[in-house]
């Protein structure tokens, strides 16, 4: 892997910047500028779990047909700030979400949004696979089917064989649609649950930590497809992987202790950092 070389930010409060030797990170691979509009747009978002706030009034853009990394150590929010672009902490008794988030100038959390159609246009990735116990055709056509995108049989082979396409699957399974999703490898799996979000036609695709439980070969292959979608979906990914939050976005965000720290384009985050939180946490210094 290539290195580039940090500038530490003026601001330091730890000490003369000049006075620190060099420091090298990841080079960014993936492009620095972001290619469309803004999609989301949050603003002063807090989060609370009972009575623990979990995130401190957040205000990010999200651009569309563009890969946005949420980067920080565990427990900085990451999670919990994704969780709210489709509403996933309403399953949550206990939580509470204040602020607004608005997607296309619409307010998700109005009333009169049906969370379950908001899902469908956000769609979500989690950490570990987790196909339905079905078929790998019945895993995609699952979602166009209870929503009505298929009038017809024809119809619906044709969702889920360009759903396959687009994930990258359909020459691994085409032969074997009717097997068992379960049965996939761990790669195969994640892009079989990637296959089964974008059959409902979805604006936005969140990914959190999508290449955490699989091998290098697997993981590259599901960088690939991020690479690749993002000329179709605005992509929110959330990593711990400081070489793949530089290969994969174009965006990124630093999260640290409940709080937006910083955010800007992934060249400049990695290689100029305005914050100095942002910089020891790059560099390995904590997280």
């Amino acid at each position: 892997m290539k290195f580039k070389f940090f500038r530490a930010p003026d601001t330091d409060q730890g000490g003369d910047a000049a006075e620190r030797p060099a420091i090298v990170a990841p080079t960014v691979t993936a492009g620095s500028a972001p290619v469309g509009p803004t999609k989301i747009a949050a603003r002063d978002v807090s989060v609370f779990y009972g009575e623990k706030q979990a995130l401190y009034d957040v205000s990010l853009d999200i651009p569309d047909k563009t890969v946005t990394a949420l980067i920080g150590p565990s427990g900085c929010g990451k999670s919990t700030f994704l969780r709210t672009m489709n509403r996933m902490n309403d399953t949550i008794s206990h939580a509470r979400v204040t602020g607004r988030i608005d997607m296309d100038g619409e307010d998700i959390n109005a009333k009169s949004v049906d969370p379950v159609l908001l899902r469908a246009r956000v769609g979500m990735v989690f950490q570990k696979p987790n196909p339905f116990p079905k078929s790998i055709y019945e895993n995609v056509a699952y979602g166009p089917r209870i929503h009505g995108l298929a009038a017809t049989k024809g119809e619906l082979d044709h969702v889920v064989e360009v759903s396959l396409k687009r994930a990258g699957l359909w020459d691994e399974v085409a032969d074997r649609l009717h097997s068992p999703g379960t049965g996939l490898s761990g790669g195969q799996q994640q892009r079989l649950v990637i296959a089964r979000a974008i059959a409902v036609e979805p604006e936005v695709i969140l990914m959190d930590e999508p290449c955490s439980a699989l091998d290098p070969i697997a993981t590259a292959k599901i960088e690939e497809l991020i690479d690749e979608l993002r000329e179709r979906y605005c992509i929110v990914i959330v990593t711990h992987s400081m070489a793949q939050a530089a290969r994969v976005s174009q965006r990124t965000a630093f999260f640290h202790l409940g709080r937006l720290v910083e955010t800007g384009d992934t060249e400049e985050i990695f290689t100029n950092p305005r914050e100095r939180r942002t910089l020891d946490y790059i560099t390995g210094r904590f997280g």
